[in-house]
């Protein structure tokens, strides 16, 4: 195994009067068309996030560990039903990632957040040497609340799940391959004609605690921009990700 304008209002004139006095008038020429605001690429977007969250972590007085984030516990809630989904893995790795402890890692990493059972794909493309393990999302099994206000989504809520997922990946390869540490972690869900795959930023191998503010949208990269409470997208792309997460 190589396993989402500023819009600046109408100009106005500043006509100065005698002595000072000025008033405030209109422009005769038509209102300026808005500029929109250019497009983050993926690295940017990411830098921005990592940004963000880098300055939350200072502000608490927090020092972010370098291993898989911890998670807290749920009260009450159970351990989820695991099912494995195989796409190109081998029996010997499939042995690896349906190892006891790996799977009760996962199964208690869910716990709150993930109705059962919960379907996880693993995979790898031998031809492209890139290795996924993702959370397939049926309508029924997301737990959590992603708010939504307005174009921001406030993707950080998906953070218990992908984490759970890093620290899962992370486990599979500090025991048996080192090389499993550059599988890519996620959450993807399919809602008719469209598709959501949630991923994760930070320094590699990520711990899941930072959702990435680029979403995969029907197979196309869309950025959005970290503000409070969230990322912002545009409107269209936000409509997508909610029937994504079942908020349509």
């Amino acid at each position: 195994m190589a396993p989402a304008g500023r819009v600046r209002p109408s100009r106005l004139a500043l006509a100065a009067g005698v002595l000072g006095a000025g008033v405030l008038a209109c422009s005769d020429g038509p209102p300026e068309t808005p500029e929109p605001e250019p497009a983050l690429s993926a690295a940017e977007a990411v830098a921005q996030a990592e940004a963000a969250q880098q300055e939350q972590v200072s502000a608490s007085g927090e020092e972010r560990s370098a291993g898989p984030a911890e998670l807290a516990p749920v009260p009450g809630a159970d351990p989820v039903e695991i099912v494995l989904v195989w796409q190109g893995i081998g029996n010997l790795h499939r042995s690896w990632f349906s190892s006891g402890a790996a799977v009760e890692l996962l199964s208690k990493g869910f716990a709150g957040h993930v109705a059962g059972p919960a379907n996880v794909y693993v995979r790898h493309d031998a031809q492209e040497y890139l290795g996924s393990i993702r959370l397939q999302l049926r309508p029924d099994t997301l737990r959590v609340e992603v708010p939504v206000e307005g174009e921001v989504v406030d993707l950080a809520a998906l953070a218990p799940i992908t984490v759970a997922l890093a620290r899962y990946r992370s486990h599979v390869g500090g025991n048996y391959d080192l090389r499993v540490e550059s599988f890519h972690v996620g959450i993807e869900s399919f809602r008719g004609p469209h598709s959501c795959i949630f991923g994760v930023a930070g320094e590699p191998p990520p711990d899941g605690s930072l959702v990435s503010p680029c979403v995969q949208l029907d197979g196309a990269e869309v950025c959005g921009t970290t503000v409070a409470g969230g990322v912002r997208f545009e409107a269209a792309a936000v409509k997508k990700i909610r029937r994504c997460l079942d908020q349509l």
